[in-house]
C-alpha cells in the first residue's frame, strides 16, 4: 500500500540559520499562510479572497519589484492577451489542507506542475515519490471579483490529489509533479528545448498571491543568472523580474513560442535574499533530467494520447 503524505507549505516553518546563511540556499516564496482563502470555497460567494485577515510576520519577504503590475484576472479573461487567455482554466490555486496553498499548472492528462517546497515544508535535500495526498485540493480557473469588475468570481472545476508523482527540493531544483483525478481541459504544455532557455526570453506568470484570485505579472525577461551573484551560480536556476508575492510558489514560468503557442520553461520556486531584485525557478530542462534518473518520462506522462478509458 502507498505510504500517505501530508502536504506542508512553506509558511508553516520559519528559515532556519543554515539557510539564511548558506550562499546557495534562495528565499522560499511559499504560499499563503494558515487556511487557504477558499476554506470552504463558495463560487456564489461575492469576495472569496481575502488576506487582510491574515498575519504576515511568517511570510518570508515577497519580491515585488518596482511598480507591482499584477493585475487580477477577470472572470472572462479579457484583460489579458488573446494569446493567453484559453490557459487560464489550466492554473490551479493548490490548497495543502491546513497548512496553505501554492499555486499549480495543468501540464496535460492530468498531472500538476508545482513547487517542490510546498510539499516538503522548506526542508532541503529531500524528495518523496508515489505518495497519496489526500489533503490536497486545486481549484482551477479561480478569477474575477468585484474589485475586476465580475460580480461573482469563478472557480472552473476541483480537483482531488491522488499521487505525487515525485517532489524534491534541493540546492539543484525546487519542483513537484502531482496527478490528480477529474482534470480540467485545459492545459499547457511544457517546453521541448533541448537545453535551457535563452536570457532575454520574454515570459509571463500567472499565479494566486496571498491565495487571491488568479493574477498575471505581465511581461518580464529571462535573465543571464551569472550576473546576479552567487545565489544564481547553479545552471538549473533561472532568473527574472517578473513580480510574485507569497502563494505564488508552483507557478509556470510560461513564455510564448514563434508559434504563438505558451509553453511552460520552468517553475517558480522562491526570491533571492535581498537586497538582489530576482525572482528564480527551476527549467523544465532540469526538471525533465531529474524525472528520467527516477525513470519517468515527463512527456509520455502528459501526452494526451495516453489518456484513455477502458
Amino acid at each position: 500500500m502507498t505510504n500517505q503524505i501530508k502536504a506542508k507549505s512553506s509558511l508553516n516553518a520559519k528559515p532556519s540559520a543554515l539557510l539564511l546563511l548558506s550562499a546557495i540556499v534562495l528565499t522560499a516564496c511559499g504560499g499563503y499562510r494558515g487556511n487557504p482563502v477558499v476554506e470552504p470555497l463558495n463560487p456564489n460567494s461575492p469576495e472569496l479572497g481575502n488576506s487582510n485577515s491574515v498575519s504576515l510576520s511568517d511570510y518570508h519577504p515577497s519580491k515585488i519589484i518596482g511598480i507591482n503590475p499584477m493585475i487580477p484576472m477577470r472572470a472572462d479573461g479579457a484583460n489579458t492577451d488573446a494569446t493567453l487567455r484559453p490557459t487560464l482554466d489550466a492554473y490551479g490555486l493548490v490548497t495543502m489542507g491546513d497548512s496553505g496553498s501554492c499555486s499549480g499548472t495543468h501540464i496535460g492528462n492530468g498531472y500538476v506542475l508545482t513547487a517542490g517546497h510546498c510539499f516538503l515544508e522548506n526542508t532541503y535535500s529531500t524528495s518523496v515519490s508515489n505518495q497519496a495526498c489526500p489533503t490536497v485540493k486545486v481549484y482551477w480557473g479561480y478569477r474575477g471579483s468585484p474589485s475586476t469588475g465580475s460580480p461573482k468570481p469563478v472557480v472552473t472545476q476541483t480537483s482531488q490529489c491522488t499521487k505525487i508523482i515525485y517532489a524534491e527540493l534541493s540546492s539543484e531544483v525546487d519542483f513537484a509533479i502531482f496527478q490528480v483525478e477529474q482534470a480540467p481541459k485545459a492545459s499547457v504544455g511544457i517546453a521541448m528545448e533541448s537545453d535551457r532557455t535563452p536570457a532575454k526570453t520574454k515570459i509571463t506568470i500567472f499565479g494566486y498571491p496571498m491565495g487571491r484570485p488568479l493574477e498575471w505579472s505581465q511581461y518580464c525577461a529571462v535573465t543571464k543568472s551569472s550576473v546576479v551573484g552567487r545565489p544564481f551560480s547553479n545552471a538549473s536556476r533561472v532568473a527574472y523580474q517578473c513580480d510574485t508575492q507569497p502563494g505564488n510558489s508552483g507557478s509556470s514560468v510560461i513564455a510564448v513560442n514563434t508559434a504563438g503557442v505558451p509553453k511552460v520553461i520552468a517553475v517558480h520556486a522562491a526570491a533571492a535574499p535581498d537586497p538582489i531584485k530576482y525572482n528564480i525557478g527551476t527549467y523544465m530542462y532540469d526538471i525533465r533530467q531529474v524525472l528520467k534518473k527516477k525513470g519517468v518520462n515527463l512527456d509520455q506522462l502528459t501526452a494526451a494520447t495516453t489518456l484513455q478509458s477502458n
